[in-house]
């Protein structure tokens, strides 16, 4: 029975071809159109991990990778603090990626959640690692001396934003009633510290260390509901010579 069936097919796929309705392809047609696919799909990689690794620099550039020890409100802060518009970017390039990845019989013969699940899990480990390094340091100092006009805008509009309630920055200098902030985008804060302040990596302040402070900013001023120390590793290298320690000093409640 099968074999009856397979003569009037190659049968009609013959007169097809005679007929001039089906055309036969060279080999080099679909050798180009893999190799474009998968260049394709390699440059889609690495949009992903620049997208991905720039998210985890924005969070961790303005503070608000950091604020969400500090109780409801500072990650409902750190939630709002996200870049939508990017994730949102990444997810569609997810997706693409997924449609490309599909081509190939390693993936088309997984279901489809499982190979979304490995893409996603790939490019978001991928861009982590990418965050940890240099790169997107040095873009945003360039950009912040005009020396990259590509991107200039695209680092100043996520890397300094200000944000509501979150201030990172560097410690100018220590106070009786806490210390200085200079914070990313340059201005100058006075951060006031309370009894009801919380330390979750303690008290332990330096001048010229970099931290993130959650409070309600009036008129150049921060009453700090919590401060934390960030162990910026790019920034202290630049930082030769010894360094003096301070306490910050908590304000006498009796």
């Amino acid at each position: 029975m099968n074999e009856e069936n397979k003569k009037p097919i190659q049968e009609e796929v013959l007169a097809a071809i005679k007929s001039g309705l089906v055309h036969m392809r060279p080999r080099w047609h679909f050798a180009l159109r893999a190799a474009l696919g998968a260049l394709g799909g390699v440059i889609l990689f690495l949009a992903l991990l620049y997208l991905i690794s720039f998210i985890f620099f924005a969070l961790r550039q303005t503070g608000a990778w950091f604020v969400p020890v500090f109780g409801f409100r500072a990650l409902y802060a750190a939630l709002r603090a996200i870049p939508w518009l990017l994730v949102l970017l990444s997810l569609g390039f997810i997706a693409v990626l997924e449609i490309l990845v599909r081509r190939y019989a390693f993936a088309y013969r997984r279901p489809l959640l499982y190979s979304l699940a490995v893409i996603s899990a790939v490019v978001i480990f991928g861009g982590v690692v990418v965050a940890e390094t240099s790169v997107h340091h040095r873009l945003f100092r360039r950009s912040a001396e005009n020396r990259f006009p590509v991107g200039s805008k695209f680092y100043r509009m996520y890397g300094t934003p200000r944000l509501q309630n979150i201030h990172e920055g560097t410690i100018a200098e220590i106070t009786p009633e806490g210390f200085g902030l200079k914070t990313q985008r340059g201005e100058s804060l006075r951060i006031l510290v309370t009894p009801q302040t919380r330390f979750p990596l303690g008290t332990d302040f330096a001048e010229d260390d970099t931290v993130v402070v959650f409070g309600e900013r009036q008129d150049g001023a921060v009453m700090a509901k919590g401060i934390r120390k960030i162990d910026d590793t790019f920034e202290h290298s630049r930082r030769p010579g010894p360094r003096m320690h301070f306490r910050v000093p908590l304000p006498d409640t009796r």
